[in-house]
């Protein structure tokens, strides 16, 4: 079963230039519903959808194992115009 720990760290060791994970249970503790934030300048020319399907490609496993998945992908950029 995926927790917020597996999830965080798959994504930090197969996307470079990681800048920030956010990874949150919402489903009360019990690993079935996950909000990602992903912060990566490897993002950088990408769209919405690619960025998602760059999350998806590499969570494939662990999206497979829940029930509800969201991912949010900013570029350090963009996360910085958004935490102040």
């Amino acid at each position: 079963m995926p927790s917020e720990q597996s999830i965080e760290q798959k994504i930090k060791s197969e996307l470079p230039q990681v800048y920030n994970v956010i990874v949150t249970d919402i489903s009360a503790g019990c690993g079935q519903s996950f909000d990602v934030v992903v912060v990566s300048n490897e993002f950088e020319s990408k769209n919405k959808l690619q960025r998602s399907r760059l999350i998806n490609k590499i969570l494939k496993e662990d999206i497979a194992q829940i029930h509800a998945f969201s991912c949010k992908c900013y570029t350090e950029a963009e996360w910085s115009k958004i935490v102040i």
